[in-house]
Parts: structure tokens; C-alpha cells; sequence
């Protein structure tokens, strides 16, 4: 009776009991517009962050109608599954995605020039 009771127990807990539908990380990227994205993970009390954060609002202009920057931050718990489902480990990190969230190209993490997103953002062409 107990292995009955163990094995229907493991089956709920491996399946899930829930009826709720868990979303997919990349469904919760999808983008508004259909277009791409930069995502650009980061911390934002981390000195690199900011100054990666500072170098993306000077290209404002330039990215607009090209990719949407989205910020995915560790202070948020809703961005956290993110880190885990792109293997992010060092930050600033910035990926490009098509517009339903699949991974186009990333750069190394670290500070990355004007010039280095530039050269990302030709992989849309």
C-alpha cells in the first residue's frame, strides 16, 4: 500500500499538480511589435551595467525601428527565470532575439562599445 501511495505521489510531484499552464520563458519575450530585441541583462547598482546602460540610451535613435532594447534585471523576480533559460553568468550581457524571443546572436558579457552593437545588430540584415 505505501509503494502505491509513494508512486502516485512521485507521479503528481515529476507531473506537476497544477492546472494552471506555465507560460515559456521565450513566450514571455515575444515582442509587441513582432520585432526584434536586444535583450540587455544587467544589474542595476553594478558600475559596468550602468555605464553599458548609458551607451544603449546614446543609441537610442539608431536602434529605434531596428530592435526594441529590453532590460532583464536580477532585481526583478519576474526577469529570473531569463538568466537561467540564456546561461547568463557574467553581466552586462547583451543578446539578440527575433521577435518571438529565439536567440539570434549574444556578445561576450562585458561593457561593449557603440561600434561592437553596431556590428550585433548587423546579424538583422
Amino acid at each position: 500500500m505505501f509503494k502505491k501511495i509513494f508512486s502516485v505521489l512521485l507521479l503528481f510531484f515529476v507531473l506537476g499538480c497544477s492546472e494552471e499552464e506555465k507560460v515559456p520563458a521565450t513566450a514571455a519575450l515575444s515582442s509587441p511589435t513582432g520585432g526584434p530585441q536586444l535583450l540587455f541583462f544587467l544589474d542595476p547598482n553594478g558600475g559596468p551595467c550602468m555605464m553599458q546602460g548609458r551607451i544603449l540610451a546614446s543609441m537610442e535613435e539608431e536602434l529605434r525601428g531596428r530592435a526594441a532594447v529590453r532590460e532583464v534585471r536580477t532585481t526583478l523576480s519576474e526577469d529570473r527565470p531569463l538568466f537561467g533559460q540564456f546561461g547568463i553568468r557574467g553581466l552586462p550581457s547583451l543578446i539578440l532575439v527575433d521577435g518571438g524571443g529565439k536567440e539570434i546572436r549574444r556578445l561576450p558579457p562585458g561593457v561593449k562599445s557603440a561600434e561592437e552593437i553596431r556590428f550585433l545588430l548587423n546579424e538583422l540584415k
